[in-house]
This record gives structure tokens, C-alpha cells and sequence, in this order.
């Protein structure tokens, strides 16, 4: 599974920056399934975009997933509240990592 999560918005405005760019391969099989499903959880969040928050107090996260042959592509919006927790969580752990 390839993983890789892109950032705009904050101070860097709409500037495009790739935070994460990951192959799951590289890992042994436990922690590879681990973080497998940490990608699928993070995937499945909805985080919808409230009101109209000015860019800059706001971020934007896109989770492009690549596996098997096809690819997933959603964007996260994040507020700095806990309904983004998952996705600030995956960057965490996937920088780590990678």
C-alpha cells in the first residue's frame, strides 16, 4: 500500500506540501497490517468543512491510498479540533517511519 498525505492552507496559504509518501511494503507484517488499518481509519473519517473559517486558521489534508491496483484519493479538512485527531495521528506515525 502506498500512502501519501499532502498539506495546504495555514500560514503557507495554497501552497501544496507533501507531508507523507510512504510504500507499507518496507514494514514486517505486524506493524505493516497495523498501520494498514490506521490508513483505512483515517480514510473513513469524514471531517466536514464548517462555516466559513478563513484559510489561514485551517488546514487541508489530501490521503492518496494506492493499493492493489487502485487508488483512493479524499481531503481532510482540519480545524484544529478532535474530528481530525486520526489523520493528524496517521502523519505522525507514518513520519516516523518513513
Amino acid at each position: 500500500m502506498r500512502v501519501t498525505i499532502t498539506q495546504r492552507g495555514g500560514y503557507a496559504g495554497d501552497t501544496e506540501v507533501t507531508l507523507v509518501d510512504f510504500d507499507t511494503t518496507r514494514l514486517d507484517g505486524a506493524q505493516r497490517k497495523a498501520l494498514e488499518r490506521d490508513v483505512e481509519a483515517a480514510s473513513a473519517t469524514s471531517i466536514p468543512r464548517g462555516g466559513n473559517i478563513g484559510a489561514d486558521h485551517i488546514m487541508e489534508y489530501r490521503l492518496v491510498v494506492e493499493d492493489k491496483g487502485q487508488r483512493r484519493a479524499i481531503s481532510l479538512v482540519d480545524d484544529g479540533g478532535s474530528s481530525a485527531a486520526s489523520i493528524r495521528d496517521l502523519i505522525s506515525r507514518l513520519q516516523q517511519v518513513q
